[in-house]
């Protein structure tokens, strides 16, 4: 018995780092490409490291004089103001439509639950047309408040059922001693609900963070050249004669950037939010 346990977790290993290996690959060659020279790149030895690093290639994405480069910087900046703030407002209002949810006992909460669950399964590209309509009807089209509206109505949903599914595991007991206090709603909200959920925030928000920064059909679509993400620009980073791999490896590297750094953040919160709403009783 003890060998056949150490037979197989030997093989547990053995696959866990063929797919380590296998994941990490492309990670490894981007970054080795990013730090190398045009010269070392035409080489084909994309496995080897550089042995002068290219620091440099990193400020030039950012702030050289090519067309491409010169809009990384400004592309990256509507990334980061467009993904936090739905990643907020689908925060706020995705916990308090699913807290709402989740504490009414009413056949019409139940409905409206179920097809707010229904909603997560549609692909966002059968609602572009509409969301087009709407962004040019009410004068949002191509700004960064349409941006953001968009892609609340894609993700609120999201937040509200994830959210939702954890607060049925918090214990009625303390709203209950909240209110015999003399809290509303509101202050039982923001005062006792939101603090013991905030691994379920941190979940919600690293999904929703994650999946607008990587965004690439709406913000194609419903922005103009100004309010565009840095998504856009990098799929324009290939040139029609010439390329860059060294830049185009550096421009991503900093594109990935941001969300890593965001999910390094909450991520020690992420699975114990992901689990909570699994652990009820």
């Amino acid at each position: 018995m003890k060998s056949q346990s150490r037979g197989a977790r030997l093989l547990v290993l053995l696959i866990l780092v063929a797919l380590s290996i296998f994941y990490l690959a492309p990670i490894y060659v981007m970054v080795i490409t990013s730090l190398k020279s045009v010269e070392e790149i035409n080489r084909g030895q994309y496995l080897l490291p550089t042995a002068n690093p290219q620091w440099g290639n990193f400020a030039e994405v950012l702030f050289g004089s090519n067309r491409f480069r010169s809009e990384m910087f400004s592309r990256l900046l509507n990334s980061i103001i467009i993904s936090f703030s739905v990643t907020l407002l689908c925060a706020l209002f995705g916990g308090m439509a699913g807290y709402y949810l989740s504490r009414t006992r009413s056949v019409f909460a139940m409905v409206l639950f179920v097809m707010v669950g229904i909603a997560l399964y549609l692909p966002y590209q059968v609602v572009i047309i509409p969301l087009s309509i709407l962004m040019a009807r009410t004068g949002l089209g191509q700004s960064y408040a349409g941006l953001i509206l968009s892609y609340m109505i894609l993700n609120v949903p999201l937040a509200c059922v994830m959210l939702g599914t954890f607060f049925l595991s918090v214990p009625r007991e303390l709203e209950e001693a909240a209110f015999v206090d003399g809290a509303n709603r509101i202050q039982l909200f923001f005062r006792v609900v939101v603090p013991i959920s905030l691994p379920a925030f941190a979940s919600v928000s690293i999904i929703i963070f994650t999946q607008v920064w990587n965004e690439f059909f709406l913000a194609l679509t419903l922005a103009s050249r100004q309010t565009q993400t840095v998504q856009v620009i990098m799929a324009e980073a290939k040139g029609t004669t010439l390329v860059l791999y060294n830049l185009q490896m550096a421009a991503a590297l900093i594109a990935i950037a941001i969300p890593l750094l965001f999910f390094l953040v909450l991520g020690r919160y992420f699975i114990r939010g992901l689990l909570a709403g699994a652990l009820k009783g």
